[in-house]
């Protein structure tokens, strides 16, 4: 396989790229580093790294899959482990994980979400396998409970959408940093006001 710039592969060029993004993200913060300063560090011209990644957020995107994989290994291990659990403390189980998981990787997350939001382009959030996942499973148990007749009829699909979309980075930093409250405060708050309720 021909090395596409300066004698590396595209695996290898790839690794690079996110290699350095990251020690550079890591250093100068998300927001003050360039696409052009991530080319430059590499070793490569721009137009190599938008055909790769279009913005940051489709590059911390792409960093952050194997922090996701792992997540989702962990939200598969909670619920396969706790089969006996009440849907109540399931749901706010995994939402709970759900909201640590973005206290613990919010620097990225922050990143993603703000690219998605004022760009049209293949790496919509809401398309991505993340959100098709954990939009599956709370919407699996939102209907457990309605069948189960545990919990008020609401319509599951979108009720795991907005539990997704209220917990946004943007909304987590702003009560984190802004209002004060601690990671463990959110989750108690936001299972008192969006989960409990629908089980009274």
């Amino acid at each position: 396989m021909a090395a596409p710039e300066n004698g590396r592969t595209k695996q290898e060029l790839s690794k690079a790229i996110l290699h350095t993004a990251n020690h550079l993200f890591t250093e100068h913060g998300v927001e003050s580093v360039s696409m052009h300063q991530i080319a430059r560090s590499v070793g490569i011209g721009q137009g190599t790294l938008y055909r790769r990644y279009s913005n940051k957020g489709d590059l911390c995107m792409d960093m952050m899959k194997e922090n996701f994989d792992i997540f989702i290994n962990e939200i598969e291990a909670y619920l396969t482990e706790g089969t006996q659990l009440a849907v109540q403390e399931r749901l706010s189980g995994v939402m709970r994980k759900i909201i640590a998981f973005i206290d613990k990787e919010s620097r990225w997350l922050g990143v993603v979400h703000a690219y998605n939001k004022i760009e049209d382009h293949k790496g919509d959030f809401f398309q991505s396998p993340p959100y098709l996942y954990l939009h599956g499973v709370l919407s699996s148990l939102i209907k457990e409970g309605i069948e189960k007749k545990q919990m008020q009829s609401i319509d599951p699909a979108y009720a795991a959408h907005s539990f997704i979309s209220v917990q946004s980075p943007h909304t987590f930093r702003q009560l984190r940093c802004v209002m004060g409250y601690t990671c463990e405060e959110i989750q108690d708050n936001f299972c008192k006001t969006f989960i409990d309720p629908l089980f009274r």
